[in-house]
């Protein structure tokens, strides 16, 4: 079993309720509760099973109401998660993840663990699998609120994947672009995943001169590619690069003995 605590995404997702039919009142929205760990990655035999816990914490100076559940998600091209809910996605393992509890109300300080079992069907085919577990307040009408007033909702979704067996990442460098965004230079990186499990990005992008000097080095994100999928990674520069040609070295680690590799040959106006 493995388990990663560190940081990936906090996903917070705002959304409101108008109470009745009257027109709504500004209300300042804000986040009343942390998650711990916010990605698991957890590696499990077929016909396997895992129970582990997540730890919540009222943030807030009055109680709250959470529920927790599974959903899936996937990755825009731009990296961009977006949660679908029950909406069948590609390598989910969310119908595997039973959460308890599901519902329950937080005192202002308190800090609950919530359990979350994985299991594994027998037959599944190995390869890398992922859902979310996402907390999210449920708005209650307090006490004095007029109609008309809106009451908001936030949602931290904790990143789950699940690795069955043995299988190794398989993946490409499409494209390297360098692109200007209003006054700034950005590295926009395509990664292509050809495999049947996730990988995550680790590297570095060496940029020289037209005489081969080096002029800057930039690392490439921690971010995730999922299996069967492709998307772009944005990098922005240190510093804009001067008119003149460029070379653009970009080398990447995804888990493979061999990095992946690609070089581009660029014109800066």
């Amino acid at each position: 079993m493995t388990r990663a605590r560190g940081n990936w995404l906090i996903f917070l997702i705002f959304s409101c309720f108008l109470l009745f039919s009257a027109l709504p009142l500004a209300v300042e929205a804000q986040i009343f509760f942390g998650v711990t760990p916010i990605r698991v990655e957890q590696k499990i035999k077929p016909g396997g099973r895992l129970t582990d816990v997540f730890y919540v914490r009222n943030n807030a100076n009055r109680p709250i109401r959470l529920k927790v559940y599974p959903e899936n998600w996937w990755l825009k091209e731009d990296g961009t998660p977006s949660f679908v809910g029950q909406q069948a996605v590609s390598f989910s393992c969310k119908d595997w993840i039973k959460v308890n509890p599901f519902d329950f109300r937080l005192q202002p300080g308190e800090m609950k663990q919530v359990r979350y079992t994985i299991s594994v069907p027998e037959n599944v085919e190995a390869g890398g699998y992922h859902a979310a577990v996402s907390f999210e307040n449920v708005p209650e009408t307090p006490e004095g609120m007029r109609l008309g007033q809106v009451a908001f909702t936030a949602k931290i979704a904790a990143a789950v994947y699940v690795v069955v067996g043995r299988v190794e990442p398989q993946g490409t460098l499409e494209e390297v672009l360098l692109e200007k965004s209003a006054n700034n230079q950005i590295l926009k990186i395509k990664v292509a995943n050809s495999g049947k499990t996730h990988f995550r990005l680790k590297g570095e992008v060496v940029i020289k001169n037209a005489q081969g000097k080096k002029v800057s080095t930039l690392e490439v994100p921690d971010e995730p590619v999922l299996p069967g999928s492709w998307r772009y990674v944005s990098i922005p520069l240190k510093e804009n690069l001067s008119p003149g040609s460029y070379r653009l070295e970009v080398r990447i680690d995804i888990g493979r003995e061999e990095l992946l590799g690609l070089d581009k040959e660029v014109e800066v106006k």
